[in-house]
């Protein structure tokens, strides 16, 4: 059934405003001993003077005396008086009064001074009984209050205004002095604020925490803007006005540095868990990955991530391998101007953010990095320094390895500053030969006077080298004791020398085999280089291999061997059987067309170590920090640490402790000079605070920035905080320590950092309108008249930017602003009010039994209420709670200047615990709440008269219904009304009225509503309590086509009649309507699409009168 069937008048009570709570039996009007006005009193004389008559001396009656009062009738003929406001204005203009008609007229207004002593009996019998026979007292007037703000003059040293210090205000209405002093002793300095920043922390759809930032204060967020941000995921992403974080880690190492060729880096990650271990899984999807490169922030050809548990006993690992094509540009040191903000370092970096989107910060929360394993894979590396004995030699040219005339012992230098400054675990030398014979020995045949087989068949594989590298300017460090250079099928196959990691490991077994990161760009060898290269020395063909004298390539053979051979064929007869002496061919002289290195390398860190080249980062919301073992993670821990948090905020509830924070407020100071303490003006706007549990005091934690670490402040440096948890207007005053820094990484550099942390729904905490330093508060100070005399005064506020000096002149003091209006001012009470007061206080007798009684109660002591609900057997929603109480309230709109008025939650509590001490009774649940508000929003295409501006007349139509439809937010005076409908056919005839407006097409009427269901479909109707639809689709169009809701289309049923759903709801306009302006010649009619009465509707297409069913 119908709540409102079933409580009737109960619930459809309006409530009670301000304005009605004066009975008309107290107005001082109400009923007089004397209510004659001034044409009552000439209309007595005029019928007296009938009655007085002229006599003539024969007896005879000639007359009377009215023409005594004939000037002043409205008609002669009747004897009718002028109405009191016509004769008002006839004493005012008319200057020619006969003699006797100014005696008469001086005579009533005397007699009025009379009269108005005598109508004042009522209000005196009442201010006798209230306080000569009842004792009641007045209540006493208030001060008001203002918040006001110092700046200092430039180069002036911080002064302090001494507690009661006079503010000049101007003057009152009735020209009295108007001075505020200050309720504080005050230092003020240069502080200001110069920057704010807000994260935000929010559980997605899966449960997932998400995380946003906001680097400014967005239009977006309207005229005020979000304390610590919103939730983010419930706006469509074109309002979104915060970023998503990429946090994550990233790494500096030397061993990064990858100039060329195809590139793998692998970091292999050992974790220790400070919560549940996660599973082992695959997160290639996890992290955004990119290196330093030469052109930019470099993203890697592929990347694969995951957590690798290879057993029980060996602790979690994070691998991320990644590649870089050939293609790819090299990976480069950090360069500032090259790759914007981030973690300076002298060595290239490797970034890894994390993707949040996809929830896998609850995956890597609490991951502590103890050790990094850095890996790299690299082919193909061709930029080398090559040198052979004889001279330096172009890597991009033939190389001839051992000069001209190799011998024995001949060397050829390999360089390269990116390959051998790193800790190598293999290498590879690739060598292409240029022009060799395809058979080496066949080349070589004339060398020898007698071949064997194993000469034949083995001679390629006796030309050999040594490879040695050059390490702490020693050539001892042999990698290689021998290796072939040609390959033993095909000499013109490129030839691969490898030097496997067991071999380096044996090689630098006894010596301490590090990196050499100082190590710069190399340009050839000499005596004075100490590492940087490897060389190839000529081993072979020995004589002993080939059992004679050709040894190297045969340079020094060769001119005797052909000397030789060249006689022996000089000397060969034409006539001999045997064959011919044969030449031998020039000896090959090595040359290689290309080479290449190809390596892998490796390299541990330790985050914190700081004999280590490499630098373990935590990438946070707004900067950087160079990590420790403690604060190395692969995700930072935004929540901040738990135990401090709760030591700060005093909080034993566990779970409370444990929750992680959800709002962030970052402030920088410019010019402020630690230490100090600084106040800090929060201008709220009250009633915006939306979340279910609003935010209290002491549930805030202050810090401020010591390097790159947040520093917590105590309880005891929080000296003042009037904001009642971010709920009103207030100031905060804190003490910052002498270690707060302004040069760091985790913020920008160049201002004190202040944090202000809560674990709640950000918008537990009201809207902020103006952050500003040096503030104050003072309260008016009258200087001889008592403040009672300064109730016109008290009576409206002080207006903002009133006060701009100080009474007395301070030199260092530059500009004195007052930013917001005054507050908290009270008048005396004056007749009205204290018989208004009195006459409910003996009728509630200070106990909330009726609604009557709560209502006046609440109106009463909290003045700031306009209008006051009682819902009985109602919970916070409105709905059945049998002992529950409601108690429904309306802020005064002149306070609150918007469409949806809302008190603040400090007022709610406040209100409350007024309620709740001895008022009522203790046995009742009360509720204090705000009005529902369900939103009236027009959709309309609508023609304006011709040569009309149809865009500025559209934003008209848009102000006139905002006006028609909720006229309290515009004008003093008017009513809000609870529940109440509206027709469709009003507002249509509303808006056909507007005489700027021609016709009106494709109307529609929607009526936004939510909250919990109600007791059953019996009891509802079609479009007032449910409305049938097809299923909204989730995407039914993008902003690339050019369609927002709201904006180009409204999501909806339209309706008739919006009827307001529940006992607290009031009917609101949209603050937005939908007028499309349209031309008569855009807007073609296409026809009726149905016709006949059964399309039609009863008392909508048409009317049944008595006289039609007469007729039927």
């Amino acid at each position: 059934m119908d709540r409102f069937q079933r409580y009737g008048n109960l619930l459809r009570n309006d409530g009670t405003n301000q304005l009605q709570r004066l009975s008309p039996a107290l107005e001082p009007d109400y009923i007089l001993p004397d209510e004659r006005s001034l044409s009552d009193l000439l209309t007595y004389a005029r019928d007296l003077a009938t009655q007085i008559r002229f006599y003539s001396l024969t007896g005879q009656s000639t007359g009377d005396w009215r023409p005594f009062l004939e000037a002043l009738m409205a008609d002669v003929t009747t004897g009718t008086i002028h109405d009191t406001a016509t004769l008002e204005t006839l004493l005012q203009t008319r200057q020619d009064w006969p003699p006797h008609l100014a005696l008469f007229i001086v005579f009533l207004k005397l007699f009025q001074t009379l009269q108005s002593d005598l109508n004042e009996l009522p209000q005196r019998h009442l201010r006798h009984y209230y306080e000569q026979e009842l004792y009641l007292l007045r209540r006493s007037a208030q001060a008001d209050a203002v918040h006001v703000i110092f700046e200092l003059a430039r180069n002036a040293a911080p002064t302090l205004i001494p507690a009661g210090t006079l503010l000049d205000a101007g003057k009152d209405s009735e020209g009295r002095p108007l001075y505020y002093a200050t309720t504080s002793d005050r230092v003020i300095n240069a502080a200001q604020v110069s920057d704010i920043r807000r994260l935000v922390g929010e559980q997605d759809r899966f449960k997932f925490r998400r995380f946003f930032t906001a680097d400014t204060l967005s239009e977006l967020e309207g005229e005020s803007w979000y304390t610590f941000g919103r939730s983010q995921l419930d706006l469509d992403p074109s309002q979104r006005f915060m970023t998503e974080v990429q946090m994550g880690f990233a790494i500096a190492a030397p061993i990064l540095r990858l100039a060329e060729g195809w590139r793998q880096i692998t970091v292999q990650a050992q974790l220790r868990t400070e919560r549940q271990q996660p599973v082992p899984q695959g997160l290639s999807q996890a992290f955004v990955i990119d290196l330093t490169g030469a052109e930019g922030w470099l993203t890697p050809d592929t990347v694969t991530a995951q957590l690798i548990n290879r057993s029980p006993e060996q602790p979690l690992v994070l691998e991320i391998t990644l590649t870089l094509e050939a293609t790819a540009p090299a990976v480069v040191a950090f360069d500032s101007d090259l790759h914007g903000q981030g973690p300076v370092s002298a060595w290239p970096l490797i970034r890894c953010r994390l993707n949040n989107s996809l929830g896998y910060y609850d995956t890597l929360a609490g991951l502590v990095v103890e050790q990094v394993t850095l890996a790299v894979d690299v082919t193909g590396v061709s930029n080398l320094v090559v040198q052979n004995s004889q001279r330096l030699l172009s890597s991009d040219q033939p190389m001839p390895l051992f000069g001209n005339q190799p011998s024995l012992g001949s060397p050829f230098y390999i360089g390269s500053a990116e390959i051998f400054s790193k800790q190598l675990t293999s290498l590879n030398i690739h060598l292409t030969w240029q022009d060799l014979p395809d058979n080496l020995f066949e080349h070589y045949r004339a060398y020898f006077d007698a071949v064997s087989n194993n000469l034949e068949n083995q001679f390629s594989t006796f030309f050999l080298v040594r490879v040695e590298q050059l390490y702490d300017n020693s050539w001892e460090y042999t990698l290689k004791p021998s290796a072939f250079l040609f390959d033993y099928l095909d000499p013109n196959t490129p030839q691969a020398i490898t030097i496997t990691p067991e071999e380096l490991r044996r090689v630098f077994a006894d010596v301490s085999y590090e990196a050499q990161p100082s190590l710069s760009d190399i340009t050839a060898y000499s005596a004075q280089v100490k590492t940087g290269f490897i060389r190839l020395v000529l081993l072979g063909a020995q004589r002993t291999a080939t059992n004679t004298s050709f040894e190297a390539f045969g340079h020094r053979l060769f001119p005797t061997r052909y000397a030789r051979q060249a006689i022996a064929l000089s000397r060969h007869p034409e006539t001999a059987t045997e064959p011919e002496p044969e030449l031998p061919n020039e000896p090959i002289t090595p040359t290689l067309s290309s080479l290449s290195l190809d390596y892998s390398a490796a390299a541990e860190m330790v985050p914190g170590d700081r004999h280590s080249p490499e630098t373990f980062f935590r990438l946070e919301p707004f900067g950087y920090a160079v990590a420790d073992r403690n604060t190395a993670r692969v995700v930072p821990e935004l929540e901040g640490d738990v135990a401090t948090h709760r030591a700060a905020t005093g909080a034993t509830d566990a779970s409370t402790a444990t929750e992680f924070h959800l709002g962030a407020l970052y402030i920088g100071l410019a010019n402020f000079v630690a230490p100090g303490n600084i106040a800090l003006l929060f201008q709220m706007a009250q009633g915006t605070a939306t979340a279910s549990e609003t935010l209290k005091e002491n549930e805030t934690v202050w810090s401020y920035l010591r390097g790159d670490t947040w520093q917590d402040l105590a309880r005891t440096a929080v000296l003042n905080d009037s904001t009642s948890g971010f709920q009103e207007p207030g100031i905060v005053v804190l003490a910052i320590g002498r270690d707060a820094s302004v040069e760091h990484t985790l913020m920008p550099s160049g201002q004190v950092w202040l944090r202000a942390l809560i674990r709640k729904s950000p918008t537990s905490a009201a809207r902020l309108t103006t952050l500003r330093t040096q503030a104050v508060t003072a309260t008016l100070a009258p200087t001889v008249d008592p403040i009672s005399d300064y109730n016109d005064h008290l009576s409206t506020q002080l207006n903002a930017a009133t006060i701009q000096r100080l009474k007395q002149r301070l030199a260092p003091i530059k500009t004195v602003e007052q930013p917001a209006p005054s507050f908290g001012g009270r008048t005396s009470e004056t007749d009205t009010d204290f018989f208004r007061r009195c006459s409910e206080r003996l009728r509630h007798r200070n106990r909330a039994i009726t609604i009557w009684d709560f209502e006046r109660l609440v109106l009463e002591a909290f003045p700031e209420i306009f209008k006051v609900k009682c819902l009985p057997h109602s919970d916070q929603y409105g709905q059945d709670q049998p002992g529950d109480i409601a108690i429904v309230v309306v802020p005064d709109v002149r306070a609150v200047p918007t469409l949806e008025p809302r008190a603040g939650e400090v007022l709610i509590q406040r209100i409350k615990a007024y309620l709740d001490t001895d008022l009522a009774t203790p046995f009742a649940n009360i509720h204090v709440t705000h009005p529902t508000y369900e939103r009236i929003r027009v959709d309309a295409r609508v023609s304006f008269r011709q040569g009309l501006d149809a865009g500025y007349y559209a934003g008209v139509l848009n102000e006139d219904l905002r006006r028609f439809l909720s006229p309290w937010a515009y004008e003093d005076g008017e009513d809000i009304v609870f529940g109440g409908q509206i027709y469709r056919s009003e507002i249509l005839a509303f808006i056909e009225g507007r005489d700027y407006v021609d016709y009106i097409t494709d109307f529609n009427l929607y009526h936004n509503h939510d909250g919990p269901a109600v007791d059953g479909i019996s009891a509802m109707a079609i479009n007032l309590d449910f409305f049938i639809r097809p299923d909204p689709q989730p995407a039914i169009a993008t902003t690339a086509d050019g369609m927002t809701i709201g904006d180009t289309f409204v999501v909806g049923q339209g309706v008739e009649v919006a009827t307001a759903t529940q006992a607290q709801t009031i009917l609101v306009s949209h603050p937005e309507h939908r007028i499309v302006p349209v031309t008569p010649a855009s807007d073609d009619c296409d026809g009726v699409e149905t016709l006949g009465i059964g399309y039609m509707a009863i008392r909508l297409d048409f009317e049944i009168t008595a006289s039609s069913l007469m007729e039927l």
